[in-house]
C-alpha cells in the first residue's frame, strides 16, 4: 500500500527527500525534522511532514535499511496516528524484520481505523498461517472472499491451496494479486526495472528483474515483467520459462499468455502460438490483443481454428 500523494506543501521537504534519494538516510531524518520545526509552523506542516518521513521510509527500505525505515514511519506516526496506511506500512516493514507481535499490533490498529482494510486484513491471516492458526486464517481469508469481489477467484483459490501447504511466499503473492492488492517489495522492484529502463540501461534492468525474481519467486507480475524483457532481448527460451511460471501461479494471466503465444512465434511454433491464444479467447471472447494475433495468423494459415479443442495451457 503506498501512502497517500504528496500534497503542495510537501515542496518544503524536497531537499531532505533529496538526501534520501543519495542514500543519506539520516541526513534525510534530520532534514524533514529541521523544516518541521522551523519558523513556528509545525501544526501546518504536520501532515506534509508525516508523508515526508514516509516517503523516506519507503526509501530506505528500498535499500535495505529497515531501522532507518522503522524509525522514519515511527515519526511519521508520530504526526499522524490516524493514518491507516502508516500503520499497514509499519506492520509489513514489522514483519520484514521478525517482529510478529509489533506487527500484529500495528496491523490490528490499521484495521481499528479503516475495518474495511483488505491488504490489512490479508497480512494478519497471512502472519496467523505462519504462526501455526491456519484454521483461523483460511477462515478469515474465505470470509474476506464472500465479502469482497474476487476478479480473480482461481488465482485467488490456488492462493488458499497454497496457504495449506505451507508455501507462505507464493499463497500470499496470489492472494494479492487476486485481490488487486500491491506488495511494496514488488512494486519498488518494478520502479526500479522502468527507472533503469527509462535510462537505457537495459542489461542492469534484466538483471535486477531477475534478483526481484530471485527475491520474491510466488509474484506472476514479475516472472511476467522479466519474460516480456527476455522476449524483447530475444531471449527465447529464457522467456518462454519466465512466461511459463506466471501462468503456472496464475494460469488467467491473459497478458502473459499473448507474450507465451508470441515467444512460441518466435520460436517457430505456430500451433502452440495459437493454441495459447485460443485458450485466450475462449476465456475472454473480445480481448483486442488476441483477436488481433488470431486475425494474423488465420490471415497466413499458421493457427488452429479458434477454439481448438486441446489447446494446452501451461503448467
Amino acid at each position: 500500500m503506498s501512502p497517500r500523494p504528496l500534497p503542495p506543501e510537501s515542496d518544503i521537504f524536497e531537499a531532505a527527500l533529496g538526501l534520501a534519494r543519495a542514500g543519506r538516510m539520516e541526513d534525510a531524518l534530520a532534514g524533514v525534522s529541521e523544516v518541521l520545526s522551523a519558523e513556528g509552523a509545525r501544526e501546518l506542516r504536520k501532515p506534509a511532514a508525516a508523508l515526508a518521513y514516509a516517503e523516506v521510509a519507503r526509501l530506505a527500505e528500498a535499500v535495505g535499511d529497515l531501522g532507518i525505515a522503522e524509525r522514519a514511519l515511527d515519526e511519521a506516526l508520530r504526526l499522524a496516528g490516524d493514518y491507516p496506511d502508516l500503520h499497514f506500512r509499519r506492520g509489513c516493514l514489522l514483519l520484514r524484520r521478525q517482529q510478529g507481535p509489533a506487527a500484529r499490533a500495528a496491523l490490528h490498529e490499521a484495521l481499528r481505523i479503516n475495518p474495511r482494510y483488505v491488504a490489512a486484513r490479508v497480512e494478519l491471516a497471512l502472519l496467523d498461517a505462519r504462526e501455526g492458526l491456519l484454521g483461523e486464517s483460511l477462515a478469515t481469508l474465505r470470509d474476506l472472499e464472500q465479502g469482497h469481489r474476487v476478479d480473480q477467484p482461481r488465482t485467488f483459490h490456488q492462493g488458499l491451496k497454497s496457504l495449506e501447504r505451507a508455501d507462505w511466499e507464493e499463497a500470499g503473492a496470489l492472494l494479492k494479486s487476486a485481490l488487486h492488492l500491491s506488495d511494496p517489495a514488488v512494486d519498488e522492484a518494478l520502479s526500479q526495472h522502468r527507472e533503469l529502463v527509462a535510462r537505457g540501461e537495459h542489461a542492469r534492468a534484466l538483471h535486477a528483474l531477475r534478483e526481484a525474481v530471485t527475491a520474491h519467486p510466488g509474484y506472476p507480475d514479475l516472472h511476467y515483467v522479466l519474460g516480456c524483457c527476455e522476449l524483447e532481448a530475444g531471449l527465447t527460451d529464457d522467456a518462454l520459462a519466465s512466461l511459463a511460471r506466471a501462468l503456472e501461479l496464475h494460469p488467467g494471466f491473459h497478458a502473459a499468455r499473448i507474450q507465451f503465444a508470441r515467444t512460441f512465434e518466435a520460436l517457430g511454433d505456430p500451433v502452440q502460438a495459437g493454441e495459447q491464444v485460443a485458450l485466450v479467447l475462449q476465456e475472454e471472447p473480445d480481448h483486442p490483443q488476441a483477436l488481433e494475433l488470431h486475425a494474423r495468423w488465420a490471415s497466413r494459415g499458421e493457427r488452429p481454428r479458434r477454439g481448438t479443442a486441446g489447446a494446452r495451457k501451461a503448467s
